[in-house]
């Protein structure tokens, strides 16, 4: 992770000099650039960590707000946390596609440059497949959050001037991210050339190999309702090859400046609960009330009461203050609702304990050993893989509460904490698969935190939590859970024809229409 700076130091310095006398040139063939003047795996450091930042409005405001991890008591004309209501905001629903096709500040166009410079070059074989993984990542929650999106010819603009890339079908990237991970997670080659700028596993190809395998997993499950076969044998594949096998292998980029100094090295996310709003969202009664209820000790880590959040002085982790915030209030309608003290202003409800979660040089998950393990868990109740379930389920509690350490040193949960927790809370069994699904998966929502994205995407999978919607007034999707986000305004207008097209097949452009995978 110190390699970050140097590294995206290096990268503008070696392209500054290639540039240097022949800039006309290499602008337009951006292939003319040979290995001696620039090093493409620098464009693989610049994308993995423009990618993982960036899209905190979609994630934090909207995806976090959807499953009812966060909850706000904001209204029109200061709205923020819009998913709690399920309101349009412009920047928010814009968020993640305009950071993914951000030429300078988005991870696509760096990646897509690094794959172009480094196919077909054998000494730069494991950047390349590398690249190719971290594209699945990228597109994945793309298409995951609007549906079908430019994919095959997106960023082809600086190639072959296609300035209005079409629009690919959902079913169509799945099919193609799946085919990726494949081909390029079975060519990495450990005896090949290492990856030194890679600043998420600093080259280590036994981790990118199971990296590679939990992405085929996790998008192998997203097909469990739309084509069940399909995801049958993509979750066998990923399976075979090799998944993630303990929190180790987790895939997350870690923020480097604790300060604040600099804010392209900061967590986003954690800017935004601990820095730039006077009145962040508050932690969801929902997911609140579900640990409390069930004694779960990642609860004590996760809430802190601010009397007043713009000093970190009025911190109170008192158990017996903390409290979740219900979804779907304002100022005035929430003085009806039985949780509200009226001796007390909005922030007598629990936030985020900052000092956990909300650290500028924190954590930014992508997919977690707990995660996989609960993947697995169900495929087996499925009856897609060999395994026991029970065994599969226990490994995800474990995995999901230990890592909370990643989060903070202090947040600590023991193995005795955790075996409390299991005898308490044991696997269901098979007999009733539905129960084993709602259980695996809430469980899942729950290993999601601070992951909105992702949270977002298996609650429209599985189904699971039984979210009970918020019909705020104004709302988006007349009072029903929504379903995906909204196309930035502009893309009519700017990109007319794909728009239109991608509109009519997939169904209007707005909060209620369903991916193709969230097949009712």
């Amino acid at each position: 992770m110190k390699k970050i700076l140097s590294l995206l130091f290096a990268s503008g310095m070696v392209f500054m000099s290639a540039c240097d006398g022949d800039f006309e040139k290499l602008n337009n063939d951006p292939n003319a650039a040979t290995g001696d003047q620039f090093n493409p795996a620098y464009l693989f450091t610049s994308a993995q960590l423009f990618s993982s930042k960036g899209d905190d409005a979609a994630s934090l405001y909207y995806g976090e707000t959807f499953v009812q991890h966060f909850s706000t008591l904001s209204d029109a004309g200061t709205f923020d946390f819009f998913g709690d209501k399920y309101v349009y905001n412009k920047g928010g629903s814009e968020n993640l596609w305009k950071h993914t096709f951000n030429a300078e500040l988005g991870g696509s166009k760096f990646l897509e440059d690094a794959i172009q410079l480094s196919k077909d070059k054998p000494a730069l074989s494991n950047l390349y497949n590398m690249a190719r993984i971290w594209k699945t990542v990228i597109y994945s929650r793309l298409t995951d959050m609007y549906g079908d999106v430019p994919y095959s010819e997106a960023n082809q603009g600086y190639y072959s001037q296609n300035y209005k890339p079409k629009y690919d079908t959902q079913k169509d990237i799945y099919y193609s991210m799946l085919s990726e991970l494949e081909d390029a997670t079975a060519k990495l080659d450990a005896s090949k050339p290492a990856v030194t700028a890679d600043i998420i596993y600093a080259g280590d190809i036994a981790k990118w190999k199971k990296f590679g395998y939990s992405m085929m997993l996790r998008l192998g499950m997203r097909l469990q309702k739309v084509e069940p076969a399909t995801a049958e044998a993509w979750v066998k594949k990923a399976f075979a090859g090799g998944v993630f096998t303990s929190v180790d292998d987790n895939m997350f980029f870690k923020a480097t400046d604790k300060t604040g100094a600099n804010q392209a090295l900061v967590n986003g996310e954690s800017w935004t609960l601990s820095v730039s709003g006077v009145s962040p969202g508050k932690i969801s009664a929902t997911i609140f009330n579900f640990m409390k209820n069930n004694s779960d000790p990642r609860l004590k880590y996760m809430v802190a009461v601010y009397s007043n959040p713009t000093q970190a002085s009025t911190k109170n982790t008192d158990p017996s203050v903390q409290k979740g915030m219900p979804n779907g209030f304002n100022l005035v309608t929430i003085q009806a609702d039985a949780s509200w003290n009226p001796k007390l202003d909005q922030h007598q409800y629990s936030g985020i304990n900052r000092d956990v979660y909300a650290k500028l040089d924190g954590p930014r998950m992508c997919i977690t050993y707990g995660e996989v393990q609960f993947m697995l868990a169900e495929a087996a109740v499925r009856g897609w893989i060999t395994g026991d379930a029970a065994a599969l389920y226990k490994n995800g509690v474990t995995g999901a509460m230990k890592n909370l350490a990643k989060y903070d040193a202090s947040a600590v949960i023991t193995d005795a904490e955790i075996n409390t927790y299991l005898t308490a809370n044991p696997f269901v069994g098979i007999a009733d698969k539905e129960k084993a699904y709602e259980q695996i998966n809430t469980q899942y929502w729950a290993a999601c935190f601070m992951n909105g994205l992702e949270a977002f995407a298996n609650v429209r999978r599985s189904g699971y939590p039984k979210l009970v919607p918020t019909n705020y007034p104004s709302n988006e999707t007349d009072g029903t859970y929504p379903r995906r986000l909204r196309y930035p305004e502009d893309e009519p207008v700017l990109n007319t024809a794909n728009y239109n097209a991608a509109v009519g097949r997939q169904g209007a452009d707005n909060f209620k229409t369903r991916v193709w995978w969230d097949k009712q």
